[in-house]
């Protein structure tokens, strides 16, 4: 892109696409536009700034069109990508360091959240893509974390930072088509599972079943590494119980059994009630854009979470992390 592109100030941003007081703010292509991977490259450490004030940029009107353009793009902008080794989201991968947005059913909604929050080691920052914008629904809602914990009842942040959170996984089998553990760490050989454990500070347990259970124990909130600011950083929600559909009905030998559930570091159970309160918060502070074909949204995965509501027809976003 020329130098003329450049980032649109915030109100005219909100105004003019519906984004909401620039955010996220909107870096939009100048008219005669060039080599979108080179200006990319040059701009992106001009935008940090605004990346860490609003915790996500979009930038549209790019001459990004397929997954290779958008594999180069995240490259110039961050050569280094991990894989997803260690995650909950069912995805494909479509090219090194490139997945599919989470392979649900397109009629569920996906709640915010930080990805890998309950991971001792996450991704610093999260790279979206649209291939295919949808047309009914789809949408991708951020959250600044920093505002949810302000907001957040301090009761709930008081317990949850004294006790911290407990995430366990039952994961099934390596051969089984759902939830296999073998899906999760990218790989069928025991020992590389065991040692990334030891690595990443994770209980496990081999099942007589041939599944693996898991635990990790995290806190509840984080420190920005950059910025310093605290934010509301955990998937407690969507492990906890009362997101299935049975969730007052289900007794403690129950819920142990669940491929998720979710603690108070110290083993006690988390009240359904304590969960409504939290999903009130979260959605109280959901704000969306439509996508356009070719959009890339950068996300500081710290300082915003984001999510997925439902759609009709088709739509393809891909994700990458850094």
């Amino acid at each position: 892109m020329s130098e003329t592109a450049r980032p649109i100030d915030a109100p005219p941003c909100g105004v003019a696409d519906g984004l909401g007081e620039g955010f996220p703010y909107l870096v939009r292509a100048a008219p005669d536009a060039g080599d979108a991977i080179a200006w990319l490259e040059q701009a992106m450490p001009r935008l940090e700034p605004e990346l860490h004030r609003c915790g996500a940029l979009l930038f549209r009107g790019f001459a990004l069109r397929e997954a290779e353009d958008f594999r180069r793009a995240v490259a110039a902008m961050a050569p280094q990508l991990r894989d997803y080794t260690g995650g909950t989201s069912p995805r494909s991968q479509v090219a090194e360091g490139v997945y599919t947005s989470t392979d649900y059913p397109k009629h569920l909604e996906i709640p915010l959240h930080n990805e890998m929050s309950y991971s001792s080691r996450w991704p610093q920052r999260l790279y979206f893509f649209c291939a295919v914008a949808p047309q009914t629904g789809g949408a991708t809602p951020i959250a600044d974390s920093r505002r949810i914990l302000q907001a957040m009842p301090a009761r709930i942040v008081n317990e949850f930072e004294r006790r911290e959170l407990l995430y366990v996984r039952n994961l099934a089998s390596a051969q089984s088509p759902y939830n296999a553990w073998s899906k999760a760490f990218e790989t069928e050989d025991r020992e590389q599972v065991e040692a990334y454990c030891r690595e990443m500070d994770i209980g496990y347990e081999w099942q007589r079943s041939g599944g693996l259970r898991i635990q990790e124990r995290r806190p509840a909130t984080r420190a920005h590494p950059v910025t310093g600011e605290r934010v509301w950083f955990n998937q407690v929600h969507l492990f906890h119980a009362s997101n299935t559909p049975l969730a007052s009905a289900l007794s403690a030998r129950i819920e142990a059994g669940l491929p998720m559930a979710a603690y108070y570091g110290d083993g006690g159970r988390i009240g359904n009630d304590t969960l409504a309160d939290v999903r009130d918060v979260l959605n109280a502070h959901r704000r969306g854009f439509r996508w356009q074909q070719g959009d890339l949204l950068v996300v500081d995965n710290v300082l915003a979470a984001h999510g997925r509501l439902p759609f009709d027809g088709p739509r393809r976003i891909l994700v990458a992390m850094s």
